[in-house]
């Protein structure tokens, strides 16, 4: 009889093998920058143990070198004799951090609800116009497919699939205009096709321009990333 394997929350971080406290707030501290530079990520809350005895809640804003030294920046609710509701910033030095808990990892593995919710229906119908878009900025029919005929069956490949197709049509249609860049676009690819997979990456082969997105939110790519992964398979 099979069993379903038991979860291991550290994997929603999308970060490699991440097992210290050092390794967690650095890791938290990296999603924090990319939901800012536009990934739609629900970040956890992480408390944090101090060798006074103190216990801090929060979500991890930064995690680095500081003028006072290395240490964590956490965003807090507000505390005793703040004005009303708001949000505090408090510094923790590593010295004075005696561990952490990371509170349920796998809200990571849910996009946050600023990205609208698509339906396999939706991408069927969106994947035609990226076609188009993509043909005008190529000047030539550029087609646009699923990478296989079962890759919107799964529930878990909907909204994975739906940044790709989102963000590759604007990161294609910018690259197409760039010089040297875009003219070894336009003549290198003539199909563009889009898989959900364990890790984001690209690959180029004949005239067939590959890319595969993560199941997990956390490692969708950024543009900056895609529009690199993309430059780097051209020859």
């Amino acid at each position: 009889m099979s069993t379903t394997p038991p979860v291991d929350p550290l994997e929603s971080l999308a970060r490699g093998h991440v097992r210290s406290v050092w390794e967690v707030l650095e890791a938290m501290s990296i999603l924090m920058r990319r939901r800012n530079e536009g990934l739609p990520l629900n970040l956890p809350q992480v408390t944090v143990f101090l060798r006074s005895g103190r216990e801090v809640t929060g979500l991890v804003r930064e995690y680095g070198e500081f003028r006072q030294g290395r240490g964590v920046l956490l965003i807090t609710s507000s505390g005793y004799g703040s004005r009303g509701e708001g949000l505090d910033v408090t510094f923790l030095p590593d010295g004075i951090i005696e561990a952490l808990t990371l509170h349920d990892a796998t809200v990571l593995d849910t996009p946050a609800k600023s990205m609208p919710e698509s339906s396999p229906m939706h991408l069927r119908r969106h994947l035609p116009a990226m076609g188009d878009k993509l043909s005008s900025a190529w000047g030539t029919k550029v087609a646009v497919e699923f990478g296989t005929a079962t890759e919107l069956e799964p529930e878990a490949n909907i909204q994975p699939l739906a940044w790709l197709v989102e963000r590759t049509g604007e990161v294609l249609g910018r690259l197409a205009t760039t010089p040297d860049v875009g003219d070894v676009l336009r003549e290198k690819v003539r199909k563009v096709r889009l898989f959900v997979g364990d890790a984001f990456g690209a690959k180029l082969t004949d005239s067939t321009l590959d890319l595969t997105t993560s199941r997990r939110p956390a490692a969708w790519p950024l543009d900056s990333e895609l529009a690199q992964a993309v430059t780097d398979t051209l020859p």
